[in-house]
């Protein structure tokens, strides 16, 4: 007998009922897949919207009382040292308030640091050591009473504040200061479109704004969008800074040098100059 081949039908290729519930299943499977990316798209962007809501409402009534109990902190710490009227009164009211409570202080506590803890209690020691530093720097700078407020959010907050207390500590706006001549001195390029000049806004000509772009390959940039504002712009200019701190530096340092250079030589043209005239003087004479 010959040998005769068998072929074994593949039920998910040769049956078309078996080919179309196997397309079926993986439609399936796609579909679920795309619906779990939309679902924690969706769950992630409804927590950002949340975040937002946060930031704007909640969040900043909480700091606006937060930097006002700072700022009555402050003003009681004035009151209790160099105020009007009877100081030594009040200070025996204070210490009758702090043995009241039952708090006790090292010798070396300071004043500040009682009317934080009286004040806040002490239920967050690391809290009272950020307040306390706030405080402190707005004794040191003699911030006035009504500023207080303002300049804690000039410097970022009383985190900022806490964390950046070393000396030569810049806040981002100082950062963005810094370099905003530097940067807004110098043109990379100049571009044009039809798409960029319908973003155009005739109100804000002359003023700088932030683009988003996306590099390529062959270093060339997409542009996706124009934003205006000068908070974008300093926090863009406050990165440049950090991410260019060093050069920066030697920058001011040339430039520092090359001032230096000029106003020398302005003196000798000016004493050559003066001695040129009393030399003329004396001739006349």
């Amino acid at each position: 007998m010959a040998d005769t081949d068998i072929a074994i039908p593949n039920q998910a290729t040769d049956n078309p009922e078996a080919q179309k519930t196997v397309g079926s299943q993986e439609a399936s499977s796609q579909s679920k897949t795309v619906a779990s990316v939309m679902a924690i798209r969706e769950r992630i962007e409804a927590l950002a919207v949340e975040r937002e809501v946060w930031e704007t409402s909640v969040y900043a009534r909480s700091n606006e009382m937060l930097y006002g109990l700072i700022q009555k902190c402050y003003e009681l710490y004035q009151d209790l040292t160099k105020g009007s009227g009877d100081v030594g009164a009040r200070k025996v009211g204070f210490n009758d308030y702090i043995h009241t409570k039952g708090y006790v202080f090292k010798p070396s506590t300071p004043l500040t640091g009682k009317i934080i803890r009286c004040v806040f209690g002490d239920k967050d020691r690391r809290r009272l050591s950020t307040y306390h530093t706030v405080l402190r720097v707005a004794v040191k700078n003699e911030w006035p009473v009504a500023e207080v407020p303002a300049k804690i959010a000039e410097f970022g907050g009383v985190q900022e504040i806490s964390l950046g207390k070393a000396d030569g500590y810049l806040t981002p706006k100082q950062k963005a200061q810094q370099v905003r001549q530097q940067v807004l001195g110098t043109v990379l390029a100049t571009v044009s479109s039809e798409k960029i000049s319908q973003q155009n806004n005739v109100e804000r000509i002359g003023e700088p704004a932030v683009a988003l772009l996306t590099q390529n390959s062959d270093g060339s940039y997409k542009l996706h969008c124009i934003v205006h504002g000068d908070a974008v712009v300093n926090a863009a200019l406050s990165s440049y800074f950090s991410a260019n701190k060093a050069e920066i530096g030697k920058g001011q340092v040339q430039q520092a040098v090359t001032q230096a250079v000029a106003t020398q030589d302005e003196l000798i043209v000016d004493a050559a100059a003066a001695a040129a005239n009393a030399s003329d003087v004396k001739a006349a004479a």
